[in-house]
């Protein structure tokens, strides 16, 4: 693609939420006043989330990642198997039984146990009992310690607790005692044989006598006896368990994907995982280099001494409590308003952290419910604590050798069933630091030995270039959540498509919602930990209205005052006064220099009058020993009161000693807070900056003298600049003057409006927003609604950027008038991994083969083999079926199969693949429908559901378009008529739809039913969504335009149902009957897309 003009100016806004994406390239002159709008679309994902799973919040990751295991496990159980009947058949020339065709299902019991019991003399006889019993046994091998190998299990063992259990429960059942010694085999044949077996719950299951899984030390016992009793030398029995117990190493083959330390000349080792115990401590300390310590005017390092007395002290504190920065300040000997550099990044672009860095690995560990774990971590040194957390990594560890260390691996041998699952359970950090173990501990050391920062460290320990630092990964390099994954990959692409179109941009400035860096899962909790918060909250304005007899006018400032007040037990917190909501005043323990106000819970005070006016515009400490205060003031009791305070909802003890320690330290403090600098509006979340950096590499390599500005902010910062700007209420989005979700354009809207920002506007925004909580909190006039911008710069910068959003709110409503701004999504068009089928496994139902089989019976046939010998009889009707018929007879796969034999059949008209044990229902894994024109004396249109298990063997062939056999399950559910226009010849593919796909209808073609009358009142609703195909002939639509989130009160209906509900369903034959039906493919740009190279779909006119 070429670009269109070369000296463009144009500045890019992305706005990120959880399932969506707004993007805006808007075209600038010189002063970044807005000129046209050369992009503005919307992305919409569904966060990763298995729409099967939805529930439940698991990712597509997840469920396909389980579905991949599980296929994976079972394709290796396939060839451990297919090994071990090689080596039972070629080399030790056994036979090799079917255990399926055995009438009695418990058959391969008694021959184990008879194989223990007594020498089977005969040779043919014996071998195949043999074969019988191992076979059965690597069929349910059960469980052993995945950190143990298979030759460990050679050695004698006593049985185990679960096999001495099963023992007590066959012996309680049948009324009689067996040897200690007893085999599995022994003590299920006797229980499956008694009389009293038939009254019991079986054998498997919560409910069996076996209760669980055998060990295999267990088994192995069994066959170590069955080679005794059978004369089998010892040869044989080590090949026998090495062949049913082989199983891979947990570790895996990660460690060959690991990336190389980047520093140069340290290449050759391998980049370590950030849960190694030597990158956290080189976290600790990179971070602890950038403080300074104020000393009158002037800022200066800490010395090494400082910098290992930081370390030593958060490394002994932080399992007992939360450590702040405020902590430091006090283990230092300084007031925390003298401790600096707590906002700045913390090494190598990462974010400013909220409190000190800790040892993130030890705190996981420490937290674990595994005892021995506790107690051996408490005592290792560093190295053998990274050996564990080696151990216990399943990608491939710090040190590029997949070897487990001897003492870590006999720790890990010993672990039972339950202590593995606790092991399993442990979160530790994610991800590779850009370094080696080796460049960590040199890194670390010159730190901590010179209090040098991490970037001087590395020009004096490796000589690298003033401006050398680790390359950022791509922009769409995946950080395994699948939602942000989606938004990474999304932002490169249409990053790439705009600066291949435009050139580089002057300023990309990103927007994120709380949730929109994060998962679907964790989005939950929030909304679940918000609601809990706004219940609360409703619950004490009740309280609150009650007390003074009215409503309350501000809400925020009565909570912040009522939740101060019930805290401080009732207690003014400088002299002890009782106070209550109509008597307390809010003060800021520590004023700001000059504007604006620390306005932290721990900054804020609920106070008698007295005092408040007392006191005025200075420290509390200052106040409190100037002998101006008045009587029963005194900063020791004051701190006194703290510790009596109330624990608030939702606060752990931890974090509440953690708050209590906080506002000590502000009692304490005698110097005012410095001036506020407005960059609370700046975003410090890990992906926000991970995702600038990246941005910023990226460009740093197409063009280094054009790089552009990037901002990344919160998403306050939009609903500020929407009203302070007065864009707010002109935008023309459906639904009212001002922001609606119901709207999903207002996801483009915040786009443009983000696109737009500058430092000097977020710093003003943020300025006005915490005069507005300290006017509000405190009572004061309200000045902020006047406030444009400190006079100067400030103020011009301000006033011109509203002059700016004025123009761009117009540009932005021209294109809700032509109904221009596009909605993209990206579409699955591969035959994936992922989980094809629902859970429950269900009966089959029988017939006879000589009965009479209606045609819906047969389409019901457990295989396609089934289905096809059904159907190639000669008295099969299409119309009836098969007729009775007692002489009956079929072949499948050259089995014959008579009249009186029973043939299993799904007990469901719906799609059903069989599986062990039962069949399952497939309705969830349609891959894509495709649409068929029937030719007749009036043209009809229909389509078939082509489902993924179909698919799968199609490895080079068009899966949209290659013929599929009458007897798949595709076929056999799709409707009658297509199936006859079929093999009639009458039908004609006239294209294929999957979900997610968009349709371009006129919307003036559909005016019956519901939907007629949404229309009527929303005509801008020309795309929809395909959403599914829940019938054989059915789609289920949505409009793009509209969302769930923001469904008004008083909706119809049918509105919302057509937006939250079952969506509009009508048959594929209804939606083409219109002329003009479009299947819209759109590229990254959001542009329509009528030609590809790359074999991507197109639009195309349906027809």
């Amino acid at each position: 693609m070429t670009k269109i003009k070369d000296d463009l100016r144009y500045r890019v806004g992305i706005d990120v939420g959880l399932k969506s994406i707004g993007f805006c390239a808007v075209e600038v002159d010189e002063n970044d006043q807005p000129l046209r709008l050369l992009n503005s679309m919307v992305f919409v994902h569904d966060a990763g989330v298995d729409p099967n799973e939805n529930k439940a919040a698991k990712s597509r990751k997840l469920t396909a990642g389980v579905a991949r295991r599980t296929q994976r496990r079972t394709a290796q159980n396939k060839r451990r198997l297919a090994e071990l009947d090689r080596v039972l058949s070629e080399e030790l020339h056994w036979p090799l039984p079917n255990l399926e065709d055995f009438e009695d299902p418990y058959e391969p019991w008694r021959t184990r146990a008879e194989l223990v019991e007594h020498y089977i003399k005969d040779d043919a006889e014996r071998t195949e009992a043999l074969a019988i019993a191992i076979r059965h046994i690597a069929r349910h091998r059960g469980w052993r310690n995945p950190y143990l190998s298979v030759d460990s299990l050679l050695t004698p063992q006593e049985p185990s607790e679960f096999l001495r259990g099963l023992n007590e429960r066959v012996t309680q059942a049948l009324g009689r005692e067996f040897p200690s010694d007893a085999t599995p085999g022994q003590l299920i044949c006797a229980y499956i044989d008694s009389p009293k077996y038939a009254e019991t719950q079986g054998i498997r299951g919560d409910t069996g006598i076996l209760s669980g899984k055998l060990h295999q030390f267990d088994n192995v016992g069994e066959i170590r006896k069955i080679c005794e009793v059978q004369r089998l030398d010892h040869d044989v029995f080590k090949l026998l368990v090495r062949k049913v117990f082989f199983a891979k190493s947990p570790r895996g083959s990660a460690a060959g994907l690991v990336g190389h330390d980047q520093i140069p000349g340290q290449g050759k080792y391998v980049r370590a995982e950030k849960a190694h115990p030597d990158f956290q401590l080189f976290r600790m300390v990179a971070v602890l280099t950038n403080l300074r310590i104020r000393e009158g005017r002037a800022e200066r390092c800490l010395t090494p001494d400082e910098l290992r007395g930081l370390v030593d002290y958060i490394l002994e504190v932080q399992l007992k409590q939360q450590v702040t920065w405020a902590d430091l300040a006090d283990n230092l000997g300084i007031e925390r308003a003298d401790l600096r550099g707590t906002a700045r990044a913390s090494f190598d672009g990462s974010p400013a952290l909220r409190f000190p860095p800790t040892d993130v690995t030890a705190e996981k560990i420490m937290a674990s419910k595994v005892k021995w774990l506790k107690e051996w971590w408490d005592k290792a040194d560093s190295e053998r604590r990274g050996f564990m957390v080696d151990a216990l990594s399943n990608s491939g560890g710090s040190t590029g050798d997949n070897d487990i260390d001897d003492e870590v691996a006999e720790l890990l041998e010993a672990a039972t069933e339950d202590e593995q699952a606790e092991l399993e359970k442990i979160q530790l950090p994610q991800g590779r630091a850009a370094y080696s173990l080796d460049s960590l501990r040199r890194l670390t050391k010159r730190m901590l030995e010179e209090g040098v920062d991490l970037h001087t460290a590395r020009k004096e320990e490796f000589n690298v270039d003033d401006d050398w630092r680790p390359e950022p990964e791509p922009i769409e390099a995946p950080v395994g959540n699948p939602a942000v994954d989606r938004v990474l990959k999304q932002v490169s692409r249409w990053l790439r498509m705009a600066t291949d179109r435009w050139g580089e941009p002057a300023v990309i400035n990103i927007e994120h919602t709380r949730d929109g860096l994060g998962s679907e899962k964790v989005a939950r909790e929030l909304l679940r930990e918000g609601q809990r918060r706004q219940d609360l909250n409703q619950k004490n304005l009740v309280e609150i209205a009650q007390q003074l007899g009215i409503p309350v006018k501000d809400k925020r400032s009565a909570l912040i005052k009522y939740a101060a007040i019930q805290r401080q037990n009732s207690m003014c917190l400088y002299c002890g006064a009782e106070i209550g909501f109509t008597t307390a005043e809010m003060d800021h323990i520590v004023p700001r220099a000059l504007s604006g106000s620390t306005n932290d819970q721990s900054n804020l005070a609920a106070v008698c009058r007295t005092c408040n006016h007392q006191k005025g515009a200075v420290p509390f400490a200052v106040w409190a020993t100037s002998g101006e205060a008045h009587a029963g003031v005194s900063l020791e009791d004051a701190i006194k009161r703290v510790g009596m305070w109330q624990k608030g909802p939702g606060m752990s003890p931890k974090q509440h000693k953690a708050f209590q320690r906080e506002v000590i330290a502000r009692l304490k403090s005698r110097k005012p807070d410095e001036e506020f600098d407005g960059r609370s509006m700046e975003s410090v979340a890990w992906m926000a900056v991970e995702l600038r950096t990246r941005i910023d590499g990226y460009y740093r390599k197409v063009n280094s003298d054009s790089v552009p500005k990037i901002g990344i902010y919160r998403g306050q910062l939009t609903a500020e600049a929407r009203k302070a700007s007065g864009f707010e209420n002109r935008v023309n989005l459906i639904g009212g003057k001002g922001k609606t979700r119901f709207d999903r354009r207002h996801h483009a809207m915040d786009a443009l409006v983000i696109a737009l920002m500058n430092q000097s506007v977020s710093q003003t925004l943020a300025l006005r927003v915490n005069m507005r909580e300290s006017q509000r909190i405190t009572g004061q006039e309200e000045t902020w609604k006047n406030f444009y911008g400190k006079p100067g710069q400030a103020n011009e910068r301000f006033e011109k950027w509203r002059e700016g959003m004025l123009c761009a709110v117009e540009l932005f409503n021209i294109e809700l008038a032509k109904n221009a701004i596009p909605f993209h999504e990206n579409v699955r068009l591969r035959v994936g991994s992922s989980k094809v089928h629902d859970d429950t496994v269900r009966k089959f139902i029988h017939a006879k083969l000589g009965e009479a089989l209606s045609v819906a019976m047969i389409d019901r046939a457990e295989t396609p083999a089934l289905w096809t010998a059904l159907t190639r009889l000669p008295d099969f009707d299409p119309k009836n079926g098969l007729p009775e018929d007692p002489s009956r007879e079929i072949y499948i796969h050259g089995r014959k199969i008579t009249a009186d034999e029973h043939l299993n059949f799904f007990n469901s008209p719906s799609a059903c693949l069989k599986v062990r044990g039962g069949y399952v229902e497939i309705g969830s894994s349609i891959h894509h429908a495709r649409i068929y024109r029937i030719d007749g004396k009036k043209t009809t249109y229909s389509m078939v559901r082509v489902f993924a298990t179909d698919l799968v063997k199609m490895t080079h062939e068009d899966v949209f378009t290659t013929p599929l056999k009458p007897s798949t399950i595709s076929m056999r559910t799709a409707d009658p008529k297509i199936r006859k226009a079929m093999a009639d010849g009458t039908a004609t593919q006239i294209g294929w739809l999957v979900e997610g796909d968009e349709l371009q209808l006129e919307t003036d073609k559909y005016s019956g039913g519901f939907i007629g009358e949404v229309l009527a009142e929303y005509p801008q609703l020309t795309s929809w969504r395909v959403a599914g195909f829940p019938d054989p002939t059915v789609l289920r639509l949505r409009p793009y335009l509209l969302s769930g989130e923001g469904v008004p009160k008083d909706a119809s209906k049918g509105l919302s149902e057509l937006v939250v509900g079952r969506g509009w369903r009508p048959t594929i034959n209804v939606i083409l009957s219109a002329p003009d039906v479009r299947i819209v493919r759109r590229n990254s740009l959001g542009e329509k897309r009528f030609s590809t190279r790359d074999s991507l779909p197109v639009s195309q006119l349906l027809r």
